[in-house]
């Protein structure tokens, strides 16, 4: 599995990819939306951590973007801004769930085992169907 973190904060992305890589994951990071849109157009990622406020390119319009251009990738938004509407927005365009800062590290690395645990299963059903037509 392969997640992508952005966020313009270097030791939020610093921090999230050691601790996922020592769950064993591939952690690449963006520190903005922009970079990340490049990043997830170029290479496939399962799921995308990503702060809302960033310059360049917010988080929700990555998650716009991400979800045109890769559906089935899990976005987890995160921020510092825990404005209802902002979850509401995120929540309908398709975000994987929404956190608020400042985190709990522990939830934030069992969401991401969450995300990837129903990509594989939505897989898996994929398949399924595949093998059954």
């Amino acid at each position: 599995m392969k997640v992508l973190v952005v966020d313009d904060e270097p030791g939020f992305r610093d921090l999230l990819k050691w601790e996922l890589e020592h769950l064993g994951i591939r952690v690449d990071t963006a520190e903005n939306g922009a970079v990340g849109l490049r990043m997830a157009a170029a290479t496939p990622f399962d799921v995308i951590i990503t702060d809302v406020t960033m310059p360049e390119m917010d988080g929700l319009k990555l998650l716009d973007k991400i979800k045109q251009i890769a559906p089935a990738t899990e976005v987890i938004i995160v921020t510092g801004f825990g404005a209802v509407e902002t979850a509401v927005y995120a929540m309908k365009n398709g975000a994987y769930d929404f956190v608020l800062k400042p985190y709990d590290l522990e939830q934030i690395k069992q969401k991401v085992l969450q995300a990837v645990d129903r990509l594989a299963r939505c897989r898996e059903c994929g398949r399924a169907a595949h093998e059954r037509s």
